[in-house]
């Protein structure tokens, strides 16, 4: 691990060491992340899977009940410990996003939630993807919509210092075409993000004006106007 990811490992260790002593476990929104990966429907009863930043590893947890084979890293030690302790007998390891340890074709499903727009060298991780995936494999991933959520983080922090922590914020045509540009097909899947979790969080950001939310269907909006992006990348057989 070179000296940039040593860093983040220090930033997101701690992040996650003042996140778990205050009850946090969860980082993202994990009823929608779930419900997205039954919309999409192509997780296969045999298929191998790899979820990057896992966080304590409960998407993993989920499908394992499932009985997918599912391995899950994440570059925080913090979230792995717990993780492992919380849930026992699951598959998961301390890895960068951006230096995948497996070999060529290991996994017939990438997964990966809050995650994209955390990561500066975006197209090393694409690239580290579509390594470990086999041919026809599928990343599967959700990340914010960068077109709401600048104003959502300008709102909170009254800055522009945000940019810090999610330096890969993409709108629904530059995540198509940097994806296309590493070989891969992409749709989208429009899911609805409003339960309690994202109420919490949009309360928190812009006050008594949440409550518009709360009655909003995401779906029915068109796609620059989702509050997160949820992608089916497939990779493109080789010629």
């Amino acid at each position: 691990m070179d000296e940039e990811l040593k860093k983040q490992q220090e930033l997101y260790d701690e992040t996650w060491r003042k996140g778990l002593e205050t009850g946090k476990e969860e980082r993202g929104n994990l009823q929608t992340n779930l419900e997205f990966l039954r919309t999409a429907n192509l997780l296969k009863p045999n298929d191998r899977i790899l979820e990057i930043g896992c966080g304590i590893g409960s998407v993993v947890f989920e499908l394992g009940k499932q009985g997918y084979d599912t391995t899950g890293v994440d570059i925080s030690r913090e979230a792995i410990a717990y993780g492992l302790k919380k849930y026992g007998d699951i598959r998961l390891e301390v890895q960068a996003a951006e230096t995948l340890p497996y070999e060529n074709e290991s996994f017939d499903v990438v997964l990966s939630f809050d995650l994209f727009e955390h990561i500066a060298r975006v197209d090393k991780h694409i690239t580290e993807v579509s390594r470990v995936l086999g041919a026809g494999g599928y990343y599967l991933f959700q990340t914010p919509n960068k077109y709401s959520n600048v104003i959502f983080e300008t709102l909170q922090h009254r800055s522009l210092k945000w940019r810090r922590a999610h330096p890969s914020l993409h709108t629904p045509r530059q995540l198509r075409r940097r994806l296309a540009g590493h070989g891969f097909e992409v749709r989208f899947v429009k899911m609805n993000p409003i339960n309690e979790f994202t109420l919490a969080k949009i309360k928190k950001k812009m006050g008594p004006v949440s409550v518009v939310f709360k009655h909003t269907d995401f779906r029915r909006l068109p796609l620059v106007l989702q509050t997160n992006l949820y992608v089916v990348a497939r990779k493109m057989l080789s010629k």
